[in-house]
């Protein structure tokens, strides 16, 4: 009887380590796979290890965000918006798993980020304040958690960074979070600790980007390039205006270099009939442009934040491929020839 027990109890520990070691093996390999870019192929991997462990919140928590991530590179908003619910579905598991779990939060966070970047004019206004809260939960329930910190502070940055607001402050957080890094102590070994390369690069950025807060355009007309080509007009139009109050202000610019320095080669100030506003910018000369707008609501002529760097008056740009954080010249762009342009932007 004796010899019947243990043979049964080393069967079962020998099934133990079998399971531990195959659980082990399926991470490491679907990690690899992760850092040579195979995406799709480690997330097969982190399903199948994901069946294999129904109780582990572990797999489906990097299955998330791993689609979270992905997200961010597809350009096809069909594909982007099915990989986004896959992700809110496996996060959905991995807080059942594991509840009040500050990681869990972290990358419900950052999946708002990914539909905020995926549709801005519909999400971005709607899950600004939700996805700060997701943050602010994740850093409640575990204040040792760097990549909520770090996530909070690179969110607030967003919306300052485009209209230059100061990012000193926002910088020396951001910095901060880095010892934070070096000091977290992950719960296991494939438990997160990603974060800290991210959060490197974004403070590359931040020597000459933290500067003072610049004022929008203050001309009440609109003026046209020196070397301007007569007969070729742009008329852009925001159909869209909240409310009556304050103007809407368009700013030309006519190059890459110009649009990050803010320095428009044309402005107009125009108030808002019917929940609409209109700029014209006459004899324009061939070549190519973006236009940026604001709604200035309180007529000071520059754009205002709430406290966490937020944006609080309404903006667009030409093209309407609006992101989280600062458009690029090169999603605004569009090429003036030798005939008229009317174009729409929406906020």
């Amino acid at each position: 009887m004796i010899r019947i027990v243990l043979v049964i109890v080393v069967y079962v520990l020998s099934q133990v380590s079998y399971s531990q070691t195959k659980f082990e093996q399926g991470m490491e390999k679907a990690f690899k796979l992760m850092t040579e870019n195979k995406n799709d192929e480690a997330s097969n991997m982190l399903e199948r290890i994901a069946s294999a462990e129904p109780m582990n919140w572990l797999p489906p928590y990097h299955i998330a965000l791993l689609k979270a991530r992905t997200s961010f590179m597809m350009t096809d908003k069909t594909k982007q918006e099915a990989q986004i619910k896959l992700a809110e579905d496996y996060i959905a598991t991995a807080d059942a798993l594991s509840p009040n779990n500050s990681e869990v939060y972290v990358v419900k966070a950052m999946i708002n980020v990914a539909k905020i970047a995926s549709n801005p004019m519909v999400n971005g206004a709607a899950l600004s304040e939700p996805t700060m809260k997701l943050y602010r939960q994740a850093i409640a329930l575990d204040k040792t958690n760097p990549r909520a910190q770090s996530g909070l502070i690179e969110f607030e940055m967003g919306g300052a960074r485009f209209f230059k607001q100061d990012l000193t402050p926002y910088c020396k957080r951001l910095k901060a979070t880095l010892k934070t890094y070096d000091d977290f102590k992950p719960a296991s070994k494939y438990a997160p600790k990603w974060g800290k390369d991210w959060t490197l690069q974004v403070l590359k950025g931040c020597g000459d980007t933290a500067t003072k807060q610049e004022e929008a355009p203050t001309s009440t007309t609109t003026a046209a390039p020196a070397t301007a080509a007569a007969g070729v007009t742009i008329t852009a139009t925001v159909p869209n205006v909240s409310g009556t109050s304050g103007d809407v202000i368009f700013a030309l610019y006519d190059s890459s270099e110009a649009f990050a320095a803010r320095a428009p080669i044309a402005t107009s100030k125009t108030s808002i009939a019917n929940g609409s506003a209109q700029a014209v910018f006459k004899d324009v000369q061939s070549g190519t442009y973006a236009i940026v707008v604001l709604h200035d609501l309180n007529g000071n002529e520059r754009m205002d934040f709430e406290p966490t760097g937020m944006p609080k008056e309404d903006y667009g740009a030409s093209n309407n491929k609006m992101r989280m954080g600062p458009p690029s010249f090169a999603d605004a762009k569009f090429t003036v020839e030798n005939k008229s342009l009317d174009l729409t932007i929406k906020f």
